[in-house]
């Protein structure tokens, strides 16, 4: 097992640290419409090669096989949909808002990445350890986010925590996933359902009015 989840590290890494070009880009893009729409079980190389307007050789040039372009797929899409939460983020002048928005919208957007990476339970399983490693990274970009909007918040005397704000941020990044999972468990993700995001954000926003006051 450990040298399963080694060799899943690597492959990550390689991908992570891959220069991108615009066939590169091409079948990024081509590939993610066909797992949003085929969901990545009946997705083959071959319709990933016609929707980019590449043979497999193309495909094969770049990855290793359909999970590495699943898992790039995932790792492209993740950090744009990060990026895009934390610009928004800032446009509110108040760090009070700031907060409240960056932990209520990350798990309003959370339906974009499951529509995405659709997986029967087999698939979860096999990939889990490489999906482990993506959210490592995204989990810990996050979270240091979150602690320069803590940190300045206790600078601007607009609230203050016994806890340092790496801690408190790292709570509040968990608490905020806690809930999202739940949400997922108990809508049957891998029954097929669409699960309702909106209760879950409104415990979210009741626990944060609390917690910043």
């Amino acid at each position: 097992m450990k040298k399963q989840y080694a060799s899943f590290t690597i492959a990550v890494s390689k991908l992570r640290n891959m220069k991108y070009n615009p066939k590169h880009t091409l079948i990024l893009q081509a590939s993610a419409d066909c797992f949003a729409r085929f969901g990545f079980d009946k997705t083959t190389l071959d319709d990933i090669g016609r929707r980019a307007g590449l043979n497999k050789a193309s495909l094969y040039y770049y990855f290793k096989n359909k999970e590495d372009i699943f898992i790039a797929v995932v790792l492209n899409e993740t950090k744009s949909f990060i990026a895009d939460i934390q610009a928004k983020t800032l446009a509110f002048p108040d760090v009070r808002r700031q907060i409240r928005f960056f932990l209520t919208e990350r798990i309003r957007r959370y339906s974009e990445v499951i529509h995405l990476t659709r997986l029967s339970v087999e698939n979860l399983e096999k990939l889990g350890p490489m999906f482990e490693e993506v959210n490592r990274e995204t989990r810990d970009s996050e979270i240091v986010f979150l602690t320069m909007l803590l940190k300045r918040g206790v600078a601007e005397n607009a609230f203050n925590f016994p806890l340092s704000s790496v801690e408190m941020a790292e709570t509040l990044f968990f608490l905020s996933n806690a809930l999202k999972h739940e949400t997922l468990r108990s809508s049957g993700r891998f029954a097929g359902q669409a699960p309702d995001f909106a209760p879950t954000i409104s415990h979210m926003e009741k626990l944060l009015q609390l917690i910043l006051r």
